[in-house]
């Protein structure tokens, strides 16, 4: 044994996939490769000399239900240190929320105020916010879904609807069929993206990418000024710019749905507080 040789990295990796039992999983959420975790495992395995993990099918069983417990344990100070460091309180749970939740929000400014004061809520990108939380820089994380990311016991379908200037949706509406209709897409990898792509193709709806950008704001001037349409959450329209001529698209079908679902650091929070921190934000978006 030379257990002084082991580095937070290999902990975290090994509590990571204790916590999901997938090497897949606990790739995507340390953001490496599934043979990098495969080889945390044999270097944690080799330098304890306690196996940890066994195959069952596609999945893995706990060998050692004391070593789970005890990393479990040490990552608990790791977390909170990893507070101090960024000048967090650490009394108060780090909650992420996409873009379109969090201006369902702030279209009733009191809820937003309530939530903060339980909550120290960022605000973000569906990519940016599962990153930070897989680098364990939050610890729950209510967000859309990527279409390959599997079921959760903790979200809900919402539908997607398109949106476009006054002008563009009434030339959409009588030449669908006829020219590719302009659409606005965000640049990185986004669901909303995959989903809004998907529905026009199963639609057999030509269209063009008018234009890709990431920020919210200007997607909302640029479907103002007639540029493209978009597709954003039913929830949010509520939240377009009172004075912006925006409109939905009624040709345009609006069958296609997007899951949102809330990710959460089970050692920090307990499957009931989850289930509160979803129902509360979920009812904002049914």
């Amino acid at each position: 044994m030379d257990i002084e040789r082991l580095s937070l990295g290999t902990i975290r990796c090994i509590g990571e996939v204790l916590t999901t039992k997938s090497v897949t999983v606990a790739a995507e959420r340390l953001g490496i490769s599934q043979s990098a975790v495969s080889q945390q495992i044999a270097r944690f395995e080799k330098l304890t000399g306690i196996p940890v993990v066994a195959r069952n099918g596609a999945r893995l069983a706990i060998r050692s239900n004391e070593a789970a417990r005890a990393i479990s344990a040490m990552m608990e100070p790791i977390d909170a240190m990893r507070c101090i460091a960024l000048g967090k309180d650490i009394g108060k749970l780090r909650l992420g929320i996409s873009e379109y939740v969090a201006a369902r929000y702030c279209s009733n400014i009191e809820l937003f105020i309530e939530l903060e004061k339980e909550f120290d809520v960022l605000i973000g990108r569906t990519l940016n916010l599962s990153e930070m939380y897989n680098n364990g820089e939050l610890d729950a994380v209510l967000r859309p879904l990527f279409h390959h990311e599997s079921e959760m016991d903790l979200m809900t379908d919402v539908p997607l609807v398109w949106v476009a200037s006054e002008a563009l949706a009434e030339e959409i509406a009588d030449k669908i069929h006829l020219n590719p209709i302009p659409v606005i897409l965000e640049a990185a990898l986004s669901p909303y993206s995959y989903y809004a792509e998907r529905a026009l193709r199963e639609a057999q709806i030509r269209y063009k990418v008018a234009s890709r950008v990431d920020d919210s704001l200007v997607r909302i001037h640029l479907v103002s000024a007639g540029v493209g349409c978009i597709a954003i959450p039913k929830f949010a329209l509520s939240t377009l710019p009172s004075g912006e001529k925006i409109r939905v698209v009624p040709r345009i079908p609006d069958t296609s749905h997007i899951r949102f679902g809330l990710f959460f650091n089970k050692k920090l929070v307990p499957y009931k507080k989850a289930c509160q921190i979803f129902e509360a934000i979920s009812g904002e978006i049914a």
